[in-house]
């Protein structure tokens, strides 16, 4: 088994001051179960090594795989999570 390591894009923290009590608690959950096997969940095709994790019905987290590290990029409602994770995907990898 991977020991995997988790790191948050520097603007992630912001998305998670947005985001309901309830909903921290699961995606503190979530976080676990992604640091366990980060590959279950569905890829993304706009993203290379990009996955999306469903929260809640409209809250999605999307992480990015690079090497043993998992970078969360963001957290928040479906559209805006989506419109948001490009954007900051590309911002590490042209750092």
């Amino acid at each position: 088994m991977a020991d995997w390591e988790i790191e948050e894009h520097p603007d992630f923290f912001k998305d998670l001051d947005k985001i309901s009590t309830k909903d921290l608690e699961i995606f503190y959950k979530k976080k676990k179960k992604i640091k366990e096997n980060p590959e279950r969940q569905k890829h993304l095709s706009s993203g290379e090594n990009c996955y999306r994790e469903p929260i809640t019905e409209n809250i999605r987290l999307i992480y990015f795989i690079e090497g043993k590290t998992i970078w969360l990029l963001t957290i928040g409602k479906h559209k805006e999570a989506y419109k948001q994770y490009l954007k900051r995907l590309y911002s590490l990898r042209t750092r």
